[in-house]
């Protein structure tokens, strides 16, 4: 073994040179074999990169052969590339009409060259955009649009309904109405002129169509562009010769023939090609104008009572502006819901009913709001959250029953209407019942809560609440044994027991008071109020007075009864001083239908207490006394 710090060779037995002492580093046995792996390593890489190298050579200097399929995809991805590439917009106009200008001709800076020489060098296409306006001053919609040298432009119907101006921005100059053109009702598209005071003639002329020759393109929206495509006619649509195009074509722009634009594309608006197929000069005068294409496809119409409703002053009131709304749902729609602006639509305008209707409500006016939107205005509007929304102001506004009444009529219309339930609704229907039955158990009202448990039930048969409230109906009618029948028919959810409990021990306290007198008064008070029925023929009111020894009456129900006198002439002590009084006999005193016969009172008219007459201990003391003043109860139980 080599020694690597002299070089002098060792036995392979010894760990240590024999010569310098220095430490051997012994050789793994896989090292012998390393340098056999490197070169071999090495030769592999080389062999590698000279494959590579052949490969590079045969695709940079061998020629392409074409590939249709390839290159029509790459086209279309450039167009598309070039469509999100440029997305322009222009500041709407300030209502002016502003003359073009032809004497200086300043080429818009962002324009399209036909290709393959179809236009010269100075012959730019016009393009811009064209915003639609409504007659409250609202931008309806705004697109491209490219414009023949003479003023012609040709735009898509639906993108101009509800449009009363229509003014065209070229992407350099200034902005110019458009006045009239060539249009008839059920046109998909109308050839329309800007209203100049003097002729323009940039951009190329407006020219006839060729069928048998081929068309370039220019995009209106970008830099893309094509060339020598080859149009299918279609059929006639107004002015108009629609076309098919290809699939790649998915933008806006103008087709070109010989120098002339000769038809417009639309892209997502309208699917076809449009091309022109020329007229004379006399057929290129106005046959319509925009204000009558307004009249024809938008006035008078649901949608333009929208549009003004929305546009209604700020400080209009909220009730004004919802009479707006729903007098426009009771006009008939113009516009198919895919040309209507979105804004126009029933949901949206729906959004906004709901919205004043919180405002108003705010503001105080929910009574007002609860007469506009009736229940056929509700029906007609047709939407289920709006009247969810309405109920609990009519129930505010005018009561249970009338909320109760619009979700029966209107709320069970829209829902066949719709075809499913609606949660929300019926948890509504279901708590105003509630409501209403608590309504009349506290106000005592027997008769209209019975009316109102009896149609509740017929709705929700089921509902736990609804069944504890007659329970409580049957308690206030004094009937404790068909309250407590009704009470542990069915079980309550955990939500409930303590209703349960309470009306339990109701019936028990009551079960408890028969065969007794039960003198409700009010809590605290030291006054005990009572009526009784004296002799089948008067009703006296008496108050209890344990501190008086006899009843007292006074003259005038002892002289209506001619009650037996038993001593004409009797001193009795009062608070007023001493007083002579005559002890009659009552034959029978009935009070909570006990009936006490033979008790003698006597006859006192009391200054301070005029009619009333005082419950001596001469009767109670007749009965053992159980007063809970704090419950507002007196028992009297027989001895």
């Amino acid at each position: 073994m080599k020694c690597l710090r002299c070089h002098t060779e060792n036995r392979d037995s010894v760990s240590y040179c024999e010569k310098c002492g220095s430490l051997l580093y012994r050789r793994r046995k896989s090292d012998r074999y390393r340098k056999m792996k490197i070169t071999a390593a090495i030769s592999v890489i080389s062999v590698f990169a000279a494959v590579l190298l052949l490969l590079f050579h045969l695709k940079v200097f061998t020629p392409d052969q074409p590939d249709v399929a390839t290159a029509d995809i790459n086209k279309k991805a450039d167009l598309q590339h070039a469509l999100a590439k440029k997305k322009e917009s222009v500041p709407p106009s300030t209502g002016k009409k502003i003359k073009a200008k032809s004497a200086e001709k300043k080429p818009a800076p962002a324009v399209n060259k036909a290709i393959s020489g179809e236009m010269d060098a100075g012959n730019e296409v016009a393009t811009g955009w064209v915003f639609v306006m409504d007659p409250w001053g609202k931008q309806v919609r705004k697109f491209r649009s490219g414009l023949a040298g003479s003023g012609w432009l040709a735009l898509p119907t639906r993108a101009c309904l509800g449009g009363s101006r229509w003014i065209f921005f070229p992407d350099s100059g200034e902005g110019v109405e458009i006045s009239g053109g060539l249009w008839i009702f059920g046109d998909s598209v109308g050839l329309w002129h800007l209203a100049k005071e003097d002729g323009s003639d940039e951009g190329p002329e407006l020219g006839a169509w060729n069928e048998g020759d081929v068309v370039s393109w220019v995009s209106i929206e970008s830099v893309a562009s094509l060339d020598s495509l080859k149009l299918l006619p279609g059929p006639k649509d107004g002015y108009f010769v629609s076309a098919s195009m290809p699939s790649s074509i998915d933008e806006a722009g103008v087709f070109m023939q010989k120098g002339k634009i000769v038809g417009w594309s639309f892209g997502e608006l309208l699917s076809s090609a449009y091309m022109w197929p020329g007229k004379s000069d006399d057929d290129m005068k106005y046959k319509t104008w925009v204000k009558y294409f307004y009249n024809i496809t938008f006035a008078n119409g649901r949608e333009e009572k929208f549009s003004g409703a929305l546009a209604m002053n700020k400080s209009e009131s909220s009730v004004n502006k919802i009479a707006a709304l729903i007098e426009g749902f009771s006009l008939r729609p113009k516009l198919v819901p895919g040309d209507t602006p979105y804004y126009l639509l029933p949901e949206e305008i729906i959004k906004q009913l709901r919205i004043l209707l919180t405002y108003a409500v705010r503001n105080g006016e929910g009574s007002e709001v609860a007469g506009l939107l009736s229940s056929q205005v509700l029906k007609n509007i047709g939407d289920i959250t709006l009247l969810i929304d309405m109920v609990p102001v009519i129930s505010a506004a005018q009561g249970y029953v009338a909320a109760i009444n619009e979700i029966e009529d209107s709320g069970k219309y829209l829902v066949q209407q719709q075809g499913r339930d609606v949660p929300a609704l019926s948890l509504l229907h279901v708590s105003l019942y509630q409501d209403w039955l608590q309504e009349m158990i506290d106000a005592g009202e027997l008769d209209e809560g019975w009316q109102a448990y009896n149609s509740a039930k017929s709705y929700f048969p089921d509902d736990a609440y609804i069944h504890l409230l007659g329970v409580e109906l049957v308690l206030l009618n004094d009937d404790w044994e068909e309250a407590e029948r009704l009470l542990y028919m069915r079980n309550y959810p955990p939500a409930l027991q303590d209703r349960y409990q309470l009306l339990a021990r109701r019936i028990t306290e009551m079960k408890g008071q028969e065969g007794k007198i039960v003198i409700r008064f009010t809590p605290g008070s030291s006054r005990i109020p009572v009526t009784a029925a004296i002799n089948e023929v008067v009703f006296q009111d008496f108050i209890v007075d344990t501190g008086a020894s006899m009843i007292t009456i006074p003259s005038s129900t002892a002289d209506a009864l001619d009650l037996e006198i038993v001593q004409s002439k009797r001193t009795l002590w009062t608070a007023s001083g001493v007083e002579t009084v005559s002890e009659v006999i009552i034959d029978a005193i009935e009070i909570d239908g006990w009936v006490e016969y033979d008790v003698r009172a006597l006859v006192l008219d009391m200054p301070d207490r005029q009619g009333l007459g005082l419950l001596g201990l001469n009767y109670l003391g007749r009965f053992r006394m159980d007063l809970k003043s704090e419950d507002g109860t007196l028992f009297l139980t027989p001895r």
